[in-house]
């Protein structure tokens, strides 16, 4: 009977540790049931946080998209810019060359203007000189033709006077 008293404390005890066990095994459950609650609750916190950073990335690569399309409007108006100046640095210094060369027509056809300036001048002053000239010779002619009249009467009363002359000498030796 000791021996089934042995067994049965033993029993009793086993009994007793396996209770103990029972509820450190139960106290264990309830703590890790309280550790996945938190676990869990931490995941849904972790999850709410994930999903909110994943709509600010979202929203950031929106953002970012809508800054590159901006930037890239920018660069092609920077690019149009560019090429308008280049286009306009171009058309001055075309237009300096042509100004360039205008400015030389104009030196040469001035230069030109001076001497035909010049020459209508002293054409002027020929014209001026030989009108004067003119005047004067139309006088000389004037002068002349009464002179070629009055030689040409003088002439022939002097031719008159030659045949008279010869016909008296012609009847008188007769």
């Amino acid at each position: 009977m000791d021996s089934i008293k042995k067994k049965m404390m033993a029993m009793k005890l086993e009994k007793e540790n396996a209770l103990e066990k029972a509820i450190n095994l139960e106290n264990q459950l309830k703590e890790k049931a309280a550790e996945f609650e938190k676990k869990e609750d931490e995941m849904n916190e972790l999850q709410t946080k994930v999903k909110t950073i994943q709509g600010e990335v979202d929203n950031v690569q929106e953002t970012l998209q809508e800054a590159v399309g901006k930037l890239e409007e920018t660069e092609k108006r920077a690019t149009n810019a560019e090429a308008e100046v280049a286009a306009m640095t171009r058309r001055i210094r075309l237009l300096e060359e042509d100004f360039e060369q205008s400015s030389g027509r104009l030196t040469d056809t001035s230069s030109k203007l001076d001497d035909a300036s010049k020459a209508a001048e002293e054409s002027e002053s020929a014209r001026y000189r030989l009108s004067n000239q003119q005047g004067a010779d139309d006088v000389k002619i004037s002068e002349l033709e009464r002179t070629i009249a009055t030689a040409a009467n003088a002439t022939q009363e002097a031719e008159w006077k030659y045949e008279e002359t010869m016909r008296r000498i012609a009847v008188a030796q007769q």
